[in-house]
C-alpha cells in the first residue's frame, strides 16, 4: 500500500486521560482527536454511500474544563470492535463517559450495533478499505444516576435515535502519516474530505478491527 508523504502528524495524547477497553474486557489503543487532514483526501466529494456526508453519528461532547456548566468533569469518547475485510464491516460502537478527568470508570456506556449497508465515498487512496456503515439496536449498558442523558453526552432518547437514523463513512489506514495506524471518516463536520477520526488497530489475517476515539473533557 503507498503510504501517506504528508509530514502532517496527528495530536492523539491527552495527557489528564488514562487508556480504556472496550465494556467486555478487551483492550483498546489510545484514544484521541483526529488529527489533521489527510492527503488522502484529495478534497473529493461523496460519489459512493448511502449519505452526502458519509454519514454522521453523533459525536460524543467535547469541551474545555473552563465555564462548564456541570459540577464534574470526565472524558468522552467513541470506541469500537469489528470483524473487518474488503467486503464486511460487522461489529459495535459505543459512546462513554469516564469519571474523574479519565481517571476513573466508565459511568455512561451506549452501545450499538455496526454493520456495513454501503459503498463509502471514493477518495481515501492510501486506505485499506472502505465502507459505509449503519446502527442500529441500541442500548444503555451504563447509566450511573441518569449520566448519559445528565451530562455533555447528552444520550437522551432523542441522541439515540438520531444514531440509528445515520450512517458513517469509515476507512483504516496504517501508520498514518508515518505514526499511529487510524480510523478515517468522511464528512466529518460537514466537510467532504476523508479525515483521521480516532487509533485504530487491524489484523488483515484475523479481519480484527478496533478503535478508540477521545473527545476530551465534559461535564457531567
Amino acid at each position: 500500500m503507498r503510504r501517506l508523504t504528508t509530514g502532517l502528524g496527528l495530536l492523539f495524547t491527552m495527557a489528564s486521560a488514562v487508556g480504556c477497553s472496550d465494556s467486555d474486557g478487551s483492550g483498546g489503543g489510545t484514544g484521541g482527536n483526529g488529527g489533521q487532514k489527510s492527503s488522502s483526501s484529495g478534497g473529493t466529494s461523496a460519489t459512493g454511500g448511502t449519505s452526502a456526508t458519509g454519514g454522521t453519528s453523533a459525536t460524543a461532547g467535547s469541551g474545555g474544563k473552563g465555564g462548564s456548566a456541570f459540577a464534574r468533569e470526565g472524558v468522552c469518547g467513541q470506541e469500537g470492535k469489528a470483524t473487518v475485510n474488503g467486503t464486511t464491516f460487522e461489529g459495535y460502537e459505543e459512546f462513554y463517559l469516564i469519571s474523574e478527568e479519565g481517571f476513573g470508570a466508565k459511568i455512561c456506556v451506549v452501545r450499538f450495533d455496526a454493520k456495513r449497508v454501503g459503498e463509502a465515498p471514493a477518495g481515501c487512496t492510501d486506505c485499506e478499505w472502505t465502507h459505509e456503515v449503519g446502527f442500529s439496536n441500541p442500548r444503555v449498558t451504563t447509566d450511573v444516576d441518569g449520566v448519559c442523558a445528565n451530562s455533555k453526552l447528552g444520550f437522551t432518547a432523542a441522541k439515540i435515535d438520531s444514531i440509528v437514523a445515520s450512517t458513517a463513512a469509515y476507512g483504516f489506514v496504517s501508520e498514518f502519516a508515518g505514526h499511529n495506524s487510524v480510523l478515517m471518516k468522511y464528512g466529518e463536520g460537514g466537510t467532504t474530505i476523508w479525515d483521521a477520526y480516532g487509533n485504530a488497530t487491524w489484523d488483515e489475517a484475523e479481519s480484527a478491527f478496533r478503535f478508540d476515539r477521545r473527545d476530551g473533557f465534559c461535564g457531567y
